[in-house]
């Protein structure tokens, strides 16, 4: 889908979108309060403009944390995305599927705005009737809303721009060091929200035997940029049976390549979508609230069920010609051959590619995130925290960060790390702590919130002596004293 498909049309009863971003204006008036500029500075012995909040990722999550800080008139914010302005997030960049997997109905970014929801973006322009037609949000589509948001609001989002390094420097600022443009920066901060997707608190999983077996021109990962130009009448192979997979198969397939085979090692595919029956207010609202061991136990039995690709995804794979599924048939061993393909050894024998995809996941593993080295020596891990029973175990698990009520770090050791509970993350490793949907925009809805009550929370503590200190020694005169004394007097 190209993004000339955002463009709106114009029926009868669309009240287009200066009609709308006038309303949301009133709105966010209406809804300005209280407006009191609160905020006090930290005095910090550095060069520049020390921030309120850093948030690292300009993606959904991003965005809406921005909006919701300057709601609370938080005054210095900066969201850093390493992406192009207008390709922050997977949206345009390695996100394959047609339409975004969640309800068209989702709402999250708003922040409880009604006329700032997707849906009254998408009416503005297309009128009730063509929100009644539309199935899910085209993927494009999302990405124009997005554009759209944070242009309206006037975001501060710096682009081009990858945080390489987080490090505290006292137990209330970091510094923060990036590459912006390929030249090197340094910024200071308070609070630091890490906001960077899937892969912020990890890696793509690309299996040894591939990694070391083939030259990078025969394979990539799903999250990798992929030619599909250059893998027309190509033969594809593709390992794993999620989401991705189907996705990339059928973009392969539709952008000219003779042949998808997709493989996966179960004798069945997984057909059941948990992540639906997770979908209700009380479970996304308060799921952080249950005990170590039942959000474990959650998260434990979601891995067992695995997650089948979405009904429209699977459909728009397997009606291609050229499509192969092949139950049963784990990849043992890759080779590179002298025609330029590559031989993929199975249980069932060997198969010819000419290219091949990973469709293998993203790891949770902190250890291979540069900007979490200068952390990860003081932050709690669930593995520091919590020891399941036997037939729970799960090292994946005992990996991921250990979260406080507002998406915060706790102190791995007590008093060791007091700057803990200013680093926030909402990246997939926040999903143990804060419930298997909390970094999608499924759970955004309630999770943002909690991200800016923290940053708040913080802001406001440090604070806490000179806030009572002015409350104590100002007069809160609401009346004139010389004409209550007057009128006292009369009363006599």
């Amino acid at each position: 889908m190209s993004e000339a498909s955002i463009s709106p049309s114009s029926p009868a009863d669309a009240e287009g979108l200066p009609a709308l971003e006038a309303r949301i204006r009133q709105d966010l008036l209406c809804l300005d309060y209280p407006a009191k500029s609160w905020v006090e500075p930290l005095a910090a012995d550095v060069e520049g403009t020390v921030l309120d909040c850093a948030l690292i990722g300009g993606g959904q999550f991003g965005v809406a944390l921005a909006f919701g800080l300057k709601r609370e008139h938080v005054p210095n914010v900066m969201v850093y995305d390493r992406g192009p302005e207008g390709f922050e997030g997977p949206w345009m960049s390695f996100a394959r599927m047609d339409m975004l997997r969640t309800p068209k109905e989702l709402t999250g970014p708003d922040l409880g705005v009604g006329s700032l929801t997707f849906r009254a973006w998408y009416e503005a322009q297309h009128g009730r009737a063509g929100w009644d037609k539309l199935t899910r949000i085209p993927r494009p589509v999302w990405m124009g809303f997005l554009r759209w948001y944070r242009k309206l609001l006037e975001l501060p989002v710096q682009n081009d721009t990858e945080v390489i390094a987080v490090e505290p420097l006292s137990p209330k600022l970091f510094k923060l060091t990036m590459l912006h443009q390929g030249k090197r920066q340094t910024v200071h901060a308070r609070t630091v929200v890490f906001c960077s997707g899937a892969e912020g608190s990890g890696a793509r999983i690309v299996p040894a035997f591939i990694r070391e077996a083939l030259p990078a021109h025969l394979y990539a990962h799903t999250n990798d940029p992929i030619d599909f130009d250059r893998l027309k009448g190509k033969v594809i192979g593709l390992l794993g049976a999620g989401a991705s997979a189907f996705d990339n198969a059928a973009t392969a397939l539709e952008q000219g390549a003779a042949e998808a085979h997709l493989c996966f090692r179960r004798e069945q595919m997984p057909t059941q979508n948990p992540r639906r029956w997770m979908e209700f207010s009380g479970f996304l609202a308060h799921y952080p609230e249950l005990s170590d061991a039942e959000r474990w136990a959650y998260m434990h039995r979601l891995y067992d069920i695995s997650q089948p690709p979405p009904e429209p995804t699977f459909r728009r794979a397997t009606s291609l010609a050229g499509f192969h599924l092949h139950p049963s048939t784990p990849w043992q061993k890759v080779g590179a051959r002298a025609d330029g393909r590559v031989d993929v050894q199975t249980p069932q024998g060997v198969m010819k590619f000419d290219f091949i995809i990973a469709a293998t996941g993203i790891s949770v593993d902190l250890r291979v995130r540069p900007e979490f080295a200068g952390l990860l020596p003081g932050m709690a891990l669930w593995g520091d925290r919590y020891s399941p029973p036997a037939e729970l175990a799960d090292d994946r698990l005992a990996g991921f960060p250990y979260l406080g009520r507002y998406c915060d770090l706790q102190e791995k050791t007590p008093g060791a790390a007091p700057w803990a509970q200013r680093v926030f993350t909402i990246t997939r490793g926040a999903t143990l702590s804060m419930g298997p949907s909390a970094a999608s925009n499924s759970n955004m809805k309630y999770t943002a919130p909690r991200i800016v009550a923290g940053v708040t929370r913080q802001l406001f503590l440090d604070a806490r002596q000179s806030y009572y200190e002015r409350f104590a020694g100002t007069r809160h005169d609401e009346l004139d004293r010389g004409e209550v004394a007057k009128k006292l007097r009369a009363a006599a």
